[in-house]
C-alpha cells in the first residue's frame, strides 16, 4: 500500500496510521479504504472484464441491472440474540472485534483452523491495524448469514459509508484458496461496492434473471458441505447501537420468549432502532 500524504502537513502518513505521526490530525480516511483506494485501478480492469464476459453470454443486461441492485445493498452483521441483547442494553456497548473477544477473555480461542487463518489474513490485509476491523456482509434483502447467528443487525449508511471497505469473499476463506489474500482488485471503497460485486458473480448471472432473484446471488446460506457465499464488509472502528438502522429476529432457529422480544423492541426503539421479527 502506497503512504497517504498527510492534506494538512503534507508528510507521509504510513498505511498502517489512521492519524498523521507528524501533526497527529486524523486521515480523511481509515487505512481499510485506502487500501481499497489504491486497488481501483484493478478494480475498473477485473469490473471491464466481467462485463465483456457477460456481454459475450448475453447478460449484460443482467450485470448492469445487478450492479443498479448492489448500490442499495447494505452492510448485515448476524449475531446470536443474547449479543444483541447486550449491544441494546446501552449506549456504552459496542460490538466487539474478533480480538476483542478472544485478547480479552470474553471468548476462548481454539486455535483451531479458521482462527488460524483469521489471524492470518487480517496480518496480511490490516497490517498494524487488525484489531480495530469489524466484519459484515453485503445483502439486498437485509439478511445476514445465519450460520453466526438468528439477529442480523442491518447498519446504518451513514454511519459506516465513510469507513467501510468491501472484499470479494470471507477473507479467511480467501487466505485458504489462494494462499495469499494480498491480490490487487479484490477490495472497493463502499461507493465502488457494485463494480465489486459484478466483477466476482457476473458469471452467475443469467440473461433475463429478475431482481427478484439477486439478494441469492450476492447472498448465499451455508447448505449442508456447500460454504456461504458472499461480499465481506470490513468496518473500521467501533460499532455501537447507533450505528444499527434495524434488527431482523429470525425465529425458525430460536423461540424467545414474547416477554423478551418486547423487552428488546422497547430498548432497541430508545435508540431510534427497530425490530422486525421474520
Amino acid at each position: 500500500m502506497i503512504p497517504t500524504s498527510c492534506e494538512f502537513c503534507g508528510h507521509d502518513v504510513p498505511s498502517e496510521r489512521n492519524n498523521c505521526p507528524h501533526c497527529g490530525r486524523q486521515c480523511r480516511f481509515p487505512p481499510n479504504v485506502r487500501a481499497a483506494q489504491d486497488e481501483q485501478q484493478e478494480l475498473d480492469r477485473r469490473y471491464g472484464d466481467a462485463l465483456a464476459q457477460a456481454g459475450a453470454r448475453g447478460a449484460d443486461q443482467a450485470a448492469l441491472q445487478f450492479g443498479a441492485a448492489v448500490q442499495s445493498s447494505k452492510a448485515v452483521i448476524a449475531r446470536p440474540l443474547r449479543d444483541v441483547e447486550r449491544l441494546a442494553s446501552s449506549d456504552r456497548e459496542l460490538y466487539p472485534t474478533f480480538y476483542g473477544l478472544t485478547e480479552g477473555e470474553v471468548r476462548s480461542s481454539f486455535g483451531d483452523r479458521w482462527d488460524i487463518l483469521r489471524r492470518v489474513a487480517d496480518a496480511a490485509l490490516f497490517p498494524g491495524y487488525q484489531q480495530h476491523i469489524r466484519f459484515a456482509a453485503l445483502s439486498l434483502d437485509g439478511d445476514g448469514l445465519d450460520e453466526f447467528g438468528e439477529c442480523f443487525l442491518v447498519l446504518r449508511e451513514d454511519m459506516i459509508a465513510h469507513r467501510a471497505s468491501g472484499f470479494e469473499d470471507n477473507s479467511a476463506s480467501f487466505v485458504e484458496r489462494h494462499h495469499h489474500p494480498v491480490l490487487e482488485g479484490f477490495r472497493s471503497t463502499w461507493e465502488e461496492r457494485p463494480k465489486l460485486c459484478v466483477a466476482k458473480l457476473a458469471k452467475d448471472l443469467q440473461p433475463g434473471m429478475l431482481e427478484s432473484e439477486f439478494p441469492a446471488i450476492l447472498l448465499r446460506q451455508k447448505s449442508g458441505s456447500q460454504e456461504s457465499g458472499f461480499v465481506e464488509v470490513h468496518i473500521y472502528g467501533p460499532i455501537s447501537v447507533h450505528a444499527v438502522d434495524k434488527v431482523i429476529l429470525r425465529k425458525g432457529r430460536t423461540q424467545p420468549r414474547k416477554a423478551m422480544v418486547l423487552e428488546l423492541r422497547d430498548r432497541l426503539a430508545k435508540a431510534g432502532v427497530t425490530l422486525e421479527v421474520r
